[in-house]
């Protein structure tokens, strides 16, 4: 990672800070996907739990008490329930520390976008600086032309 500023002419903090938010790039980008795998595991799970209440427990049952009764009759029913809320309860704190490192990332971006005069003093390298950003815009998709982006 970050290979390619060993090879730029820039001074070490300025490396650092550079390795430090392609780091937190890929941190968010680990937890979005686990996010999203996490959601589609929990939804599936409802899904499948509700197909299977509704077939097998819903329709056969003609009062609420069979049906209730049918559904505590079986501890498996309630595992299945844990199960799902515990996924559920995931989903919703690796998304807390997706939205966290998703933060971090934009604020050290920012950060950089904002002191681009204290770390480029010298005017050659203000000058070839558009290189570095065009190839972390094209190696690691982290802008650092804009804020807002």
């Amino acid at each position: 990672m970050g290979n390619f500023l060993e090879h730029v002419p820039i001074d070490e903090v300025t490396r650092q800070m550079l390795i430090g938010v392609i780091e937190k790039k890929q941190k968010w980008e680990r937890l979005k996907k686990k996010v999203f795998s996490l959601q589609l595991v929990t939804f599936g799970g409802f899904a499948l739990f509700s197909i299977y209440i509704l077939f097998y427990l819903i329709f056969p049952s003609g009062t609420w008490a069979e049906l209730i009764n049918g559904f505590l009759g079986k501890t498996v029913h309630l595992y299945i329930l844990l199960l799902l809320f515990t996924s559920y309860w995931a989903v919703l704190y690796y998304k807390g520390k997706c939205d966290k490192a998703e933060e971090e990332f934009h604020s050290l971006r920012c950060e950089i976008i904002q002191k681009s005069i204290d770390l480029w003093k010298d005017e050659q390298q203000w000058k070839e600086r558009h290189k570095l950003f065009e190839m972390m815009k094209k190696e690691y998709d982290i802008n650092l032309y804009y804020e807002n982006s």
